[in-house]
């Protein structure tokens, strides 16, 4: 139940967003979006190097999976990989929007197939 609410809350935060946030330059901070059946956060840290380290929270019909992010950024395109434990590997590939601070990405790995997940700054 306590899995179920968490996710439900996190569509909830999403859908209640009515402003758009200008273009960013870095992936750093909270992203967040709902799409395909998928509740996606990731809390991201991105260094000089372009290197990004953070936290995800991705959850669906099946629960909610927390883990570690780990990948780069070198705008326009982020590379990273979320790692759940007992879980499978899964890819998010984005593209940074050059008009607003959202990411166009991609999840694969684990039984998700080029499954399109956009999040957005929060």
């Amino acid at each position: 139940m306590r899995r179920f609410l968490t996710a439900l809350a996190f569509v909830a935060a999403a859908s209640c967003t009515d402003s758009t946030l200008g273009p960013v330059q870095t992936v750093d901070g909270v992203w967040s979006g709902v799409d395909n059946g998928y509740s996606l956060s990731m809390n991201m840290q991105q260094d000089a190097s372009g290197t990004v380290t953070g936290v995800v929270s991705l959850a669906n019909l099946t629960g909610v999976f927390e883990g570690t992010i780990s990948g780069t950024f070198v705008r326009p395109d982020l590379h990273v990989k979320f790692n759940f434990p007992g879980v499978q590997e899964i890819d998010y590939i984005g593209t940074m929007s050059t008009t607003e601070a959202k990411i166009f990405g991609r999840m694969n790995g684990a039984g998700i197939n080029n499954t399109e997940v956009d999040v957005r700054k929060r």
